[in-house]
């Protein structure tokens, strides 16, 4: 992993998320990662409301412990020099050290200034203006801690704006000025801090709480600055639930006002749901930035069940920002398998590789759940004459050689390359030879009913085979008599090349065939099959039309039909056209299919821009149902 830090930063400036620049005496590591390359989650344990700062030659990251409320009595802290190999600093502040507080301890928001370390906190989660409680500050000798109680008293401990007093967010300007951003309650309000950090100022106007509440703001601010300008993030939707996520908007002034622009990071369902609550990280003195937030595993339904995790924030060269990305990226080079599960067999982390002994099909699978996508992993033979490889579109995993319910690609040392499918017994699907030798690279391309398996050389496929059984399920790696160690495992959606432009964003259509099978299923990122997930459309001459915000420069339509929800392929859109337009009113046809049976369509353009993207349908299937199916349109520059 060193190797992939390409340089140091000279200076440290703090982070976007409200930093003072940190004491100049040190310099740390500049990272120019992808997403956490040695896998999300980055650190162990249930945690929330993540917030970050760089002091020293350090990254830290303070997150709310995600317990029950009566547990949230503490808080930790993570420090790491490359975002990387992280150090666990528990019991940065506990109650003990707050005499008011003693629940609910919440958001914590790092910052420095004047020699000292600051750490602003919501506790006790109050209701109304009667209970005491509300946002605290704790100060500090070291970022470490312990930090104690600065005031004997909550610095904001009642209702103002009807906004309730949680998730602050500490922003410091370029002129000294500090802001402290918080709401709960659907209400945000920025407040002036007076240069003690303790106490609260006031505006040119004489109030000291503006209230800032952009749409569809639910909770956790956070603000920033990037070439001049204030880009303030919250939240939206249940904090349990997978509508989680996070908007943002852009001013001139730090005090707004803020007019919301677009959904920066959502759910995936092939990867985690109910993200949000996040901070932003800018490596000192780089145009590099991270947006650190938390997540819930697919598999876990507690509420309280979340994890840490960062992946790369990239912006438009008008100032906008992309939507994130979420990745499946794990090279282990921290030394750990934080997000695995194991099957059978020896597993573990070491020298940054997963290392697994030889069993008859021991197995280790992440927590996603993708359809369509390309996985790619070294494999290196350590001792015996089976083989090693990767599982795909796994279900109902035990322990036991077969017991699953998926695919396997595996190749041997002697280099043979195997692929099967398996449900409690095995069924080979083809074979195929490639170099003989320890180590190898293999890669997995499945895109609805075609699976291809690569080894070593990435241009030409071993293996290409047609089989249906397995829609979706889990990926991991396997051994099968032998032992092997894996290395530089990445997942990425068969869409991998850009972010879906038109995830998300506003779609209408023509009258769908059930209220439950509105435009807007075509538009959710997702693919899971049955009348809960699709368009439909029973109208001649049916539409579909999304506006991707603003003018977008487009590369690629792809067009997911029938078949790649689960249906038969007679369903699937025969023919179409797919046209873009900049008001909405005038359009431009870009692609035109006559005669389609592919469950999805891969549409590459050139020279094509526009707000809005339209689908118009002639044909809506191979047998004469007169009923169109979209369960998904992507867009992607």
């Amino acid at each position: 992993m060193t190797a992939s830090l390409p340089r140091l930063a000279t200076a440290l400036a703090l982070l976007a998320g409200g930093l003072l620049a940190a004491p100049p005496a040190a310099t740390a590591a500049a990272p120019d990662l992808p997403t956490a390359v040695a896998g999300n989650p980055f650190v162990d344990g249930w945690y929330a409301d993540p917030d970050v700062a760089v002091y020293g030659d350090r990254y830290w990251v303070y997150p709310t412990t995600s317990k029950t409320y009566a547990e949230q009595t503490y808080l930790d802290a993570f420090s790491s020099t490359d975002l990387v190999h992280w150090t666990k600093h528990p019991d940065v502040l506990t109650t003990a050290n707050v005499p008011w507080a003693n629940r609910a301890v919440w958001a914590p928001a790092p910052i420095t200034r004047n020699g000292r370390y600051y750490l602003y906190f919501a506790a006790n989660d109050i209701q109304d203006d009667s209970q005491l409680g509300g946002i605290g500050v704790a100060v500090a000798d070291r970022p470490e801690g312990p930090y104690r109680d600065a005031l004997g008293r909550p610095l904001i401990g009642q209702y103002h704006n009807g906004a309730q007093p949680i998730d602050q967010d500490v922003f410091i300007d370029d002129d000294g000025q500090a802001y402290l951003y918080y709401g709960g309650h659907g209400h945000a309000n920025v407040a002036r801090l007076n240069s003690d950090m303790t106490s609260l100022g006031t505006f040119p106007d004489g109030s000291t709480y503006k209230e800032i509440t952009p749409s569809g703001y639910v909770e956790g601010p956070q603000m920033f600055k990037r070439n001049g300008r204030y880009y303030l993030m919250w939240s939206e939707g249940g904090w349990t639930g997978p509508d989680y996520s996070v908007s943002y908007a852009v001013a001139d002034s730090p005090t707004g006002p803020f007019a919301k622009l677009d959904k920066v990071l959502a759910q995936d369902p092939a990867i985690a749901r109910g993200s949000g609550h996040n901070s932003v990280l800018n490596v000192p003195g780089t145009d590099t930035w991270y947006i650190v937030y938390h997540r819930r595993p697919l598999s876990e339904t507690d509420g309280n069940h979340r994890q840490l995790a960062y992946d790369r924030m990239r912006f438009n060269p008008d100032g906008t920002i992309q939507r994130v990305a979420m990745r499946v990226r794990d090279n282990f080079a921290d030394d750990n398998a934080l997000g695995w599960k194991t099957y059978g067999g020896t597993w573990t982390a070491t020298a940054g590789q997963y290392r697994a002994g030889s069993s008859a099909g021991g197995k280790a699978l992440l927590d996603n759940n993708f359809a369509d996508f390309t996985q790619d992993a070294d494999v290196t033979i350590t001792s015996g004459g089976g083989d090693a490889g990767l599982v795909f579109r796994a279900t109902r995993p035990a322990v036991g050689a077969d017991s699953y319910a998926g695919y396997y690609a595996g190749v041997t040392a002697a280099g043979r390359v195997v692929l099967g499918r398996a449900d409690n017994s095995w069924t080979e699907l083809g074979s195929a030879t490639t170099t003989a030798g320890a180590a190898h690279h293999l890669r997995v391309t499945a895109v609805g009913t075609s699976i291809k398996v690569f080894a070593d050389d990435l241009s030409t496929p071993k293996i290409s085979v047609t089989d249906a059984t397995h829609s979706s399920g889990a990926n991991g790696v396997r051994v099968f008599n032998a032992a092997a160690a894996f290395d530089e495992l990445a997942v990425d959606p068969a869409t991998a090349g850009g972010v879906n432009l038109a995830q998300g964003r506003p779609a209408t259509g023509s009258p769908s065939c059930a209220a439950s099978e509105g435009p807007e299923k075509a538009v959710n990122g997702t693919v899971n099959g049955g009348n809960a997930d699709k368009f439909c459309s029973s109208a001649s001459g049916a539409w579909l039309r999304v506006d991707l915000g603003a003018t977008r420069t487009i590369g690629r339509f792809e067009v997911a039909h029938a078949q790649a929800g689960g249906e038969q392929a007679a369903l699937n859109t025969k023919a179409f056209t797919l046209s873009v337009s900049d008001d909405g009113t005038t359009w431009r046809r870009v692609v035109q299919v006559t005669d389609n049976s592919a469950a999805t369509t891969v549409h590459p353009v050139s020279g094509v821009s526009g707000r809005y993207v339209r689908l118009d349908v002639s044909a809506p299937t191979n047998a004469g149902d007169n009923a169109t199916r979209v369960y998904e349109l992507r867009v992607f520059g």
